[in-house]
């Protein structure tokens, strides 16, 4: 059985993404999400840093995993349709393995980086952590001591802010409002 699912993931991913989804307007995504039971992950998601929204909806050829596929987004590059990532269950389930991509060569989406994404106890966002490298020199031992003494240190509060998504569809109350904009009646 595992070597079947195995055998399925990597048939999988020498498809075409394209030839995978499915090419919904934002409209057919709300409908989608209005006709069916959602997980607390599924709807309509949004990128705030370039406004690309995505449709989160799980996949039934591999259980506990959920696609997210481009609904609109102002990138040239990326089209409605495409699979740009995976969500993928944990034990936690306010928690998630995104493999998600980078980066799109001539028709294809490559580089995928694996991050870890929270969804919020209220479930309006979707915070994503991806990996981090640091190095860090200490020069200090090359120097007389006079200047082990003094330390220069930066920071930048920009880097620290957190990435992730919004979600757009189905809000709060399961018709459309959120939390963060005004309610007009």
């Amino acid at each position: 059985m595992r070597t079947i699912f195995f055998l399925l993931i990597a048939f999988s991913s020498l498809l075409p993404l394209r030839a995978l989804a499915f090419s919904p307007t934002e409209e057919e995504a709300r409908q989608w999400c209005d006709d069916n039971m959602l997980d607390q992950v599924e709807g309509i998601w949004e990128y705030p840093e370039d406004g690309a929204r995505v449709l989160i909806q799980s996949d039934p050829a591999i259980p506990g995993s959920f696609t997210l596929t481009v609904l609109s987004t102002p990138d040239c590059r990326l089209e409605p349709g495409d699979i740009i990532g995976r969500l993928y269950s944990s034990v936690d389930p306010k928690q998630f393995r995104l493999n998600q991509s980078t980066r799109k060569d001539k028709s294809a989406l490559t580089r995928f980086c694996d991050c870890a994404a929270v969804l919020s106890a209220d479930g309006e966002t979707l915070k994503v952590k991806s990996p981090k490298v640091k190095f860090r020199i200490n020069l200090n031992t090359l120097l007389p001591r006079f200047w082990r003494v003094v330390r220069l240190s930066v920071s930048d509060p920009a880097s620290d802010l957190p990435a992730g998504l919004i979600k757009v569809y189905p809000g709060y109350d399961h018709n459309g409002s959120m939390r963060r904009h005004k309610r007009l009646l």
